[in-house]
């Protein structure tokens, strides 16, 4: 007769979802947070995880530490601490959208007990995982900052908080317009 054995398998894995839109337009069109939860979802099936919360915050920018779904986030996980929850984020903008709220946040679920995890990005502590890490929340730390200056569809492509609108609307020496173009 074989006795039991008392490792955690997956199946004993708990885990908490956490999806994140910046836009009020994004949440009045049902986009974004419903599609982020259901992709942690699959991904926790996949892994053989149990999903027993959800938490989220809609329509605040990537660039907030702040936010009172990630802060119930912090409060459930340090809770729950003895359960070594996973924290399942679908993007790693969705975690942040800049390379320091990205590490805030990410020392922050560690400090309160959990892991995280996402079906995009495998989340190390080795050097080139880190590497790869760091990269990827800069470029979403620059996808925020040039949304932010630049909107093509809203001002005809030209930056209106960059250098192009100083060059655009300054006049040189002899009185005459300079061109941005």
């Amino acid at each position: 007769m074989r006795e039991k054995s008392h490792l955690k398998t997956n199946a004993d894995i708990i885990a908490v979802s956490y999806a994140r839109v910046s836009s009020a337009q994004q949440v009045a069109k049902g986009q974004g947070a419903e599609s982020q939860a259901a992709r942690c979802k699959e991904f926790a099936k996949i892994k053989g995880y149990r999903v027993v919360r959800s938490f989220e915050d809609k329509a605040v920018s990537g660039s907030v530490i702040e936010r009172p779904g990630m802060q119930d986030l912090l409060a459930y996980v340090r809770k729950h601490r003895k359960d070594n929850i996973r924290v399942l984020i679908d993007d790693i903008s969705r975690l942040a959208r800049g390379l320091e709220a990205h590490l805030a946040l990410r020392a922050a679920i560690a400090d309160a007990g959990g892991v995280l995890e996402s079906p995009s990005i495998e989340f190390g502590e080795d050097s080139d995982s880190q590497l790869i890490e760091h990269l990827l929340a800069s470029v979403s730390q620059h996808a925020r900052v040039k949304k932010c200056g630049t909107d093509a569809q809203s001002n005809g492509g030209v930056d209106t908080h960059g250098l192009l609108a100083f060059l655009g609307n300054s006049r040189l020496s002899d009185g005459t317009k300079r061109r941005a173009w």
